[in-house]
């Protein structure tokens, strides 16, 4: 099964010569000309524009057939690293001695790897109808330029594919024409040899977060350590819904506090101190009451995900998951300070 799925991801690096490539029949000759490639490595400059500014992370992944794969993201001194066997996928930053891991067939629906080449592939294949724009010019070659809807309403992708392999060497996200972010391909070798250590992670049991977070005080209260302000948990959760992690991150020379869900409907709630900043609406946003405040709505293009942003007197939040807009309500007018 694995190898069917990368076969709708991934191409052989040599082409038939003189074969003429049409919109037609461009996906059919990325299936069938993947079945021998074993896997792949990437380096990436990556470039994320904001409301806060121009941010920039240099990537390095690797991923192999039997559905092993390793991500690495720097942005300036700080590092992420995601590494999954098959199994397992872990998540940890160097130089710090906690992460967390989730089961890998669970964290395919919730954890993706990040800027991973083969998703932008595998979004292209999925898309209802893609634009093949013919041969473009891209740093001095001929490359196959298309476009095809995203995730979110009104969100495109662009894709420029080496002609050779196939893969993206320029992918470009855009949300109702305005440019989010733009990946640019600086290495890539196909069927590289790749050692089993690559796609291997062991840390001290004591160290796993994914354990501290079934006790709710001990972790929160961690969580509390040097947060401005207070910490807002849900008083109310969907049936079969728990705290799974708690991770504390700094974009945008600003904090945030996510706390993870797991259950029968899965969510992700995002906390930060309030920043008063314009959210960039789409046509397909719409505003909703959370309570006596007016929060924002957005799904993504199949409805299967929502996101709901809205604020306080202290704090911005980002509500994303696999639920409806009813009880994404609900969950954020339940919030009250963490130990109230």
């Amino acid at each position: 099964m694995i190898k069917r799925s990368l076969a709708g991801l991934l191409v052989l690096t040599l082409l038939l010569s003189g074969c003429a490539v049409t919109s037609e029949k461009l996906l059919t000759q990325i299936e069938k000309r993947v079945e021998k490639l074993d896997g792949f490595y990437a380096e990436l400059e990556v470039l994320v524009f904001s409301l806060g500014g121009e941010q920039s992370y240099q990537v390095k992944q690797w991923q192999t057939a039997d559905n092993r794969w390793r991500v690495e993201v720097k942005a300036a001194a700080e590092a992420q690293h995601f590494i999954c066997d098959g199994q397992q996928i872990w998540v940890y930053q160097p130089g710090l001695g906690d992460y967390y891991r989730i089961d890998a067939e669970r964290g395919a629906l919730e954890l993706a790897p990040p800027f991973m080449l083969t998703g932008y592939l595998q979004r292209l294949q999925q898309a209802d109808s893609f634009t093949f724009k013919g041969e473009q010019d891209y740093q001095g070659e001929k490359m196959y330029n298309l476009s095809c809807a995203g995730q979110l309403p009104g969100e495109t992708l662009q894709l420029w594919l080496d002609k050779k392999t196939f893969f993206p060497m320029l992918i470009e996200t855009y949300l109702d024409e305005q440019l989010l972010n733009r990946i640019t391909v600086k290495k890539l070798e196909l069927n590289p040899p790749l050692p089993a250590e690559l796609f291997k992670f062991s840390g001290e049991a004591e160290s796993e977060v994914t354990t501290q977070c079934q006790r709710e005080p001990l972790t929160l209260a961690e969580a509390r350590e040097g947060w401005p302000g207070s910490i807002f948990v849900p008083t109310y959760l969907p049936t079969g819904s728990s705290l799974f992690v708690v991770t504390r991150t700094m974009e945008e020379n600003r904090e945030h506090l996510i706390l993870v869900y797991q259950g029968h409907k899965n969510f992700t709630l995002i906390q930060q101190a309030r920043a008063d900043e314009n959210i960039y609406c789409s046509a397909k946003t719409s505003k909703v009451q959370v309570g006596q405040r007016t929060g924002l709505y957005q799904q993504n293009s199949d409805r299967s995900l929502g996101t709901l942003w809205w604020s306080n007197e202290q704090s911005d939040f980002v509500l994303t998951g696999a639920l409806p807009l009813s009880e994404m309500i609900e969950i954020a007018e339940s919030l009250k300070p963490e130990g109230v």
